[in-house]
C-alpha cells in the first residue's frame, strides 16, 4: 500500500506539473503578444511623428512661400506708389496734368449746359407765351380779405 500511496502521489506531482507548465505556456503566449502589440504600437507611433514632421516642415514652407509673395506684392506696391509720387511731382507731369485737365472740365461743362439748356428752355418759353394777366406758376394766391384783380 505504501508503493501505491506513493504512485498515486507522483502521479498528482505529475498532473500539477503539467497543469502548471501549460500556464507557463498560456502566459508566455501572452507576453509575446503584448510585445508584438506594443511593437506596432511603437511602429505606427514613429510613422505618425514622421508624419507630423513632414506636415509641419511643408506647412512652414507654405507660410515662408507666402509670406515671400506677401513682402513680393507690398514691395511692389511700394515701388509704383514711389513711382506715381515721383512722376507727379516731376514737371513734366505738371504739365501732361495742366493739358488734361481743360479736358475733363470741357466734357463736365457741356454736360452741364446740356442739362441748363433743357431746364432753361422750357421756363424761358414759358415766360414769353403767358398771358398779361396770369401769373407765374400757375393761379394766383390771395391773402385773406383781398379782391381778385
Amino acid at each position: 500500500m505504501k508503493v501505491a500511496a506513493a504512485v498515486a502521489q507522483v502521479e498528482a506531482v505529475r498532473a500539477s506539473e503539467n497543469e502548471t507548465l501549460k500556464k507557463l505556456e498560456t502566459t508566455q503566449e501572452e507576453i509575446e503578444k503584448l510585445k508584438t502589440a506594443t511593437e506596432e504600437a511603437l511602429k505606427k507611433a514613429a510613422m505618425a511623428d514622421a508624419a507630423k514632421k513632414a506636415v509641419e516642415g511643408e506647412l512652414r514652407r507654405w507660410r515662408e512661400r507666402d509670406q515671400k509673395k506677401a513682402e513680393e506684392v507690398a514691395s511692389r506696391i511700394l515701388a509704383e506708389a514711389e513711382a506715381k509720387m515721383s512722376v507727379e511731382s516731376s514737371p513734366q507731369h505738371h504739365y501732361q496734368a495742366a493739358k488734361q485737365k481743360p479736358i475733363n472740365k470741357k466734357l463736365e461743362k457741356m454736360k452741364t449746359s446740356v442739362v441748363s439748356k433743357k431746364v432753361l428752355l422750357p421756363n424761358l418759353s414759358g415766360i414769353f407765351n403767358r398771358k398779361k394777366n396770369q401769373v407765374e406758376w400757375g393761379s394766383p394766391s390771395y391773402l385773406p380779405g383781398e379782391k381778385p384783380i
